[in-house]
């Protein structure tokens, strides 16, 4: 029973994690609107929230190998939702900057803690979680995305759709707490005294640059997947709109059945396996110039998609060297850099080369992802045997 409640417990802590991204996607051309902010403006919001999740990952990745992911969930996942309930009462520029500061932290914080709080579960009971629980990751954000629209279509304010909605994540949040686990004293004992001053490893910092790669992908196909659908094959709105649905739900549900696939491959075959489809399906996207090759394309990227980061998590804690709690900080804080500099780099190119071309660069991530654990599986035995991801 109790590996049950730790299981659901943790699969509504993502899916709360993903219904705040859900909501917060949603409102920011509400707040674009509401407060008037030029494209320069709206930029420096973003850019907070980037500074404020940089800064907390590396921190709370510490915390957490001193005190437990459970004891920072009490404080993370609460600050979460009342984060979020508070940004309804924003009013001016200065204080959304100074809300999505704080955000950015409390969303990376939650992010690092509930993945390495993953880790505690699967290490605990002896079984494979990740790919499942970033499916909740994933329908989280659908809810959260829906709900949000649903309501602000039907005149809600502000106040009401984001106040209500925090609040109810710090409800569902305090039902979750309780039956987490917490890691032993002598694990995070061992953890705190071996990453107190040590970099990351040379294979956790490998493993970091193929996270890197798959959530710039993530990142630059979620903001522009529809735009390309639009602008290039001249579908309409809802076609368009349509298209990234699909690729979403692909998505999603291909991480619920993702720890089928790691039974049947190692880490590395299963990230060279990702990266492939990844790359094939939106290479097809992009070349094939018509919407059903797209709309297969998009389909078989979210497959490739899913599975990219549950994998490189899983890995990196079974081979780190400094403790799951830094090292998932570590890749956490070079993978969200990849998805947060992914779309406007894919922008910058596509004024000087064309937007076609410049998706070019989500092909090129996903071979990135392929062949990366392949040429870490070429080191020398002995540097292998320490650090590479594990293969079959």
């Amino acid at each position: 029973m109790r590996e049950n409640a730790a299981k659901w417990a943790l699969a509504a802590l993502f899916l709360i994690d993903g219904f705040g991204f859900g909501l917060w996607a949603v409102h920011v051309p509400v707040f674009k609107q509401r407060l008037a902010l030029g494209n320069g403006e709206l930029s420096l919001v973003l850019f907070g929230l980037v500074l404020g999740s940089i800064v907390s990952m590396p921190l709370v990745g510490q915390l957490i190998a001193r005190i437990g992911s459970r004891t920072v969930a009490r404080v993370v996942a609460l600050s979460y939702g009342l984060i979020l309930a508070a940004m309804g009462m924003v009013d001016s520029f200065v204080m959304l900057v100074v809300c999505a500061v704080l955000y950015g932290a409390a969303k990376g914080a939650f992010d690092v803690t509930v993945n390495t709080q993953a880790i505690a579960v699967e290490r605990h009971f002896g079984k494979s979680i990740m790919s499942p629980l970033q499916g909740c990751w994933s329908l989280g954000g659908l809810l959260g995305a829906g709900a949000s629209s649903l309501s602000l279509r039907h005149g809600a304010s502000l106040l009401l759709d984001l106040g209500g909605g925090g609040l109810l994540m710090v409800a569902a949040t305090l039902l979750a707490l309780p039956w987490l686990i917490q890691e032993p004293a002598e694990e995070r004992a061992a953890a705190a005294n071996e990453g107190r001053f040590r970099l990351p490893d040379t294979g956790t910092l490998r493993l970091a640059v193929i996270a890197f790669f798959g959530l710039f992908a993530e990142g630059a196909v979620g903001d522009w997947a529809a735009v390309f659908l639009r602008s290039n094959l001249g579908v309409s709105l809802s076609l368009a709109a349509a298209g990234y649905a699909t690729y979403a739900v692909a998505m999603a549900g291909a991480r619920f059945s993702g720890h089928w696939l790691l039974r049947w491959l190692s880490p590395a075959q299963a990230l060279a396996a990702s990266g492939g489809l990844l790359a094939l399906g939106f290479g097809a996207t992009v070349t094939l110039h018509h919407w059903a090759a797209a709309l297969v394309g998009l389909v078989l990227t979210g497959f490739g998609m899913a599975n990219i980061v549950p994998v490189v998590f899983t890995a990196v804690a079974r081979t780190t060297k400094i403790g799951a709690g830094p090292a998932i900080s570590a890749v956490s804080t070079v993978g969200y850099f990849g998805f947060l500099a992914g779309p406007p780099l894919i922008g910058w190119v596509a004024v000087h080369i064309g937007l076609e071309k410049a998706l070019g660069l989500v092909v090129l991530s996903g071979v990135a992802v392929a062949f990366g654990p392949l040429l870490m599986a070429r080191q020398p035995d002995r540097e292998r045997e320490q650090d590479a991801v594990p293969v079959a």
